[in-house]
């Protein structure tokens, strides 16, 4: 559903709203913490605007088709929706599909009668006494606006998608995947390096394969060796390399231009090949694609430049020069009256009463890079804007939990939710008392559970299954089944264009035949039949052809080199083998491979169907399942019960008081446990490479955190 607006870009409101010439508040952004921003300052009678450059919740819009969006996300499960009126909780949703809640928030705008303006693109800030003048593109009547304004808040997201420094009208060249099928029909382009951009290039490979598309997917990027998949990736990105066998690599490539072709079509030019000779011209070879083919998966940006233009510095600090965006306890930046909101603060940010000071001095806050917590600023922001206005010297602002259980419109009308079985719901929630299916983290920690049919067959699949996980790009339509027989439980593969594999148990050998795919750390094996017996063809975590493995009648060791003992057959020193890895047994012809209680586990392609038992784990896309049919151990009040937690802004002049108090809601006092024995377990360590010594990580803390802790400087990708 498209907003109704004006032709200047004003949202129709259902009860129109008469603006004064100056705002108590402007909000750039109309993401989450925008959002909640705006209605917040409206239960607070406060005159407010929304400007959006391109569309509310335009990152939510973006995101691919069918993607779920889960209040749980990022963080959200241990925090609450912010406390309001009665105009913040209808903002509050349950699980819900991402175009949902684009209308459904889109629809509260208007019945709520908030101002917003969309297609205004904010770029100038000047001081005109004691209020400021905001300056903004109008991109839809193509003439400038000017909007006066008390108060500004900032609400930008993550940053701005970067974009292509190239000759020619870049215009058209995607920089997400929205939906793999339309690129099928023709030749497609993925440009970048990092994790959305091999999903990218699953998602269209698989989606050729089932349209039966014979054309190919380019993947470009500029190393020499193909971009390391994310561990989850890993078995799906093989499938599709092997299986597919339409992915073309194109290492020490960069798009040049967009140049006009005879057709009088625009072609993103893509160089594969540059030659140098001495004394020569260069020369190179190019291949180009119609740009709306192309898609350009090279991250986003911070507008710091335009942000220094506003006056808004970012501090720099540690010995490698990090920057970070610093603000007072107020979320006020060094600017008067100009505010900074939701992810823009993400992962972490300084606060500081005093920016005149060292930045070395200021506080270090993490910032959850949720919805929950988008909102919790723009309330916590409306009301900081509030009191000032009222003219209170210290500002004290104190934001409450909603209730747990509460839910806006989107979690009561049924149009606008998604209905889940007891399946569905968390692990907390739900203990299986029956055969089920348990979802693992990479790490092997149980996340979700879900209950099988008792008799019959259950769907796996990305969507219209019984089992369908929207979000994942890795999963075909109908991808896989469990089916429950009485005295048996089979997992069948049902055409999934990733594959379905099943992870080897130590204690029960699975014969092998001829085109069985074994994923060994990264490594594969593909067992072929030759005149003179089995072989395997052993492929590298490139998906590059190594080598031809001839099998003895004879038991055979598979690992890793190095060490002072080594298999009969290395792999390599890929250090996600084990040293003593996989055995292959092959006797009267037949190969039999049993795993060796090595630490990432043995997979094997399920080709057609095979049986499960008790405590089997198998692969589907990206999800990690394992069969549970005996009913888990009930939970005991030994597991954390969550805090509720109250948060006080200091005013601006608080000095060295405390910015963040927090009461905690205990559980009531158990029965004495006896006192257990001291712990000689040490603490948490990891090892960054070029680091001197071990850090500690904390049981609740990400890599990425420790990194941006210490200031050790890592690739990272946030997907």
């Amino acid at each position: 559903m498209t907003a109704a607006l004006e032709a200047d870009g004003t949202l129709i409101l259902d009860s129109p709203v008469d603006l004064p010439d100056c705002l108590d508040l402007l909000v750039v952004g109309g993401g989450p913490a925008g959002t909640a921003a705006a209605f917040r300052a409206k239960e607070l009678g406060l005159s407010c605007l929304v400007l959006e450059f391109d569309g509310l919740l335009k990152r939510i819009r973006d995101y691919p088709k069918d993607k779920l969006i889960l209040p749980s996300f990022g963080g959200g499960d241990k925090m609450q929706f912010p406390a309001g009126g009665d105009l913040v909780a209808r903002l509050y949703f349950d699980p819900i599909d991402k175009d949902d809640m684009c209308e459904a928030w889109t629809r509260e705008y208007r019945a709520c009668s908030v101002p917003a303006k969309i297609g205004a693109e904010f770029t100038t800030l000047e001081r005109e006494g004691d209020v400021w003048v905001a300056g903004a593109w109008n991109h839809r009547n193509q003439t400038r606006e000017t909007f006066k304004a008390r108060h500004l808040a900032l609400a930008l997201g993550r940053g701005v998608p970067r974009r292509f420094d190239i000759p020619g009208n870049t215009e058209g060249v995607a920089y997400r995947l929205q939906e793999a099928s339309h690129y099928v029909g023709q030749p497609a382009l993925v440009v970048g390096g990092g994790t959305s951009a091999a999903e990218a290039v699953i998602a269209i490979s698989n989606a050729k394969v089932e349209a039966e598309d014979p054309c190919t997917v380019h993947w470009s990027y500029r190393g020499s060796k193909m971009p390391r998949v994310s561990k989850a990736l890993a078995d799906v990105f093989f499938s599709a390399y092997v299986g597919n066998g339409n992915i073309r690599y194109h290492p020490h490539s960069e798009p040049t231009a967009v140049v006009v072709g005879p057709d009088r079509s625009e072609y993103l030019s893509l160089r594969i090949v540059r030659r140098v000779d001495v004394g020569k011209p260069s020369e190179t070879v190019h291949l180009e694609f119609p740009k709306d083919d192309c898609i350009a998966c090279i991250g986003e940006d911070v507008p710091e430049a335009f942000l220094r233009e506003l006056g808004i510095q970012m501090a720099v600090v540690g010995e490698a020069g990090k920057k970070m965006m610093a603000v007072s306890p107020l979320l006020e930046t060094q600017v008067p009256h100009v505010y900074l909101i939701g992810d823009l603060l993400s992962q972490f940010y300084l606060e500081t009463t005093d920016f005149e000071a060292s930045a070395e001095t200021y506080q270090r806050i993490k910032h959850k890079g949720n919805i929950k917590q988008a909102m919790r600023d723009g309330v916590f922001l409306a009301e900081v804007v509030a009191q000032r206005l009222e003219g209170r010297e210290d500002v004290a602002v104190v934001i409450q939990d909603a209730a747990p259980s509460t839910t806006g419109p989107l979690g009561d009308d049924p149009a606008h939710t998604v209905s889940f079985d007891p399946a569905d719901l968390p692990l907390e929630s739900f203990i299986l008392d029956r055969p089920g299916l348990v979802r693992m983290t990479a790490a092997g920690v149980d996340e979700e559970e879900f209950e099988i049919r008792p008799t019959g067959v259950t769907t796996i699949g990305q969507k219209g299954c019984d089992l369908s996980f929207p979000d994942d790009p890795l999963l075909s339509e109908n991808h896989a089944s469990i089916v429950h027989k009485e005295d048996q439980i089979l997992l069948r593969d049902d055409g999934g264009a990733s594959g379905t594999f099943l992870k080897l148990q130590p204690d029960r050998p699975v014969t092998l035949r001829p085109e069985n795919i074994l994923r060994l750390g990264r490594q594969i094996l593909v067992l072929r039949s030759r005149a003179g017996g089995l072989v395997f063809h052993h492929y590298n975590d490139r998906g590059e052809y190594v080598q031809e493995l001839p099998l003895k009648e004879a038991t055979t060791v598979f690992g890793r080199a190095g060490g002072k003992s080594d298999p009969d057959v290395s792999l390599g020193d890929d250090r996600t083998l084990s040293r003593f890895h996989l055995s292959v047994t092959v006797e009267g012809g037949q190969a039999v491979a049993e795993d060796f209680n090595s630490s990432n586990g043995t997979y094997l392609k399920v080709s057609e169907s095979m049986e499960l038992a008790d405590g089997d784990v198998f692969r589907v896309g990206g999800q990690i399942l394992r069969l549970q049919v005996t009913a888990l151990p009930a939970k005991t009040d030994s597991f954390p019960k969550p805090e509720t937690r109250i948060i006080t802004r200091a005013p601006e002049d608080a000095g060295d008081q405390d910015a963040e108090s927090t009461a905690v809601s205990l559980p009531e006092p158990a029965a004495p446990a006896p006192e257990p024995a001291a712990s000689t377990q040490a603490t948490p360590q990891i090892l960054f490479v070029g680091t001197e010594a071990p850090l500690s990580i904390a049981e609740d803390e990400s890599v990425l955190e420790v990194a941006d802790e210490n200031d050790v400087e890592i690739d990272y990708e946030c997907w």
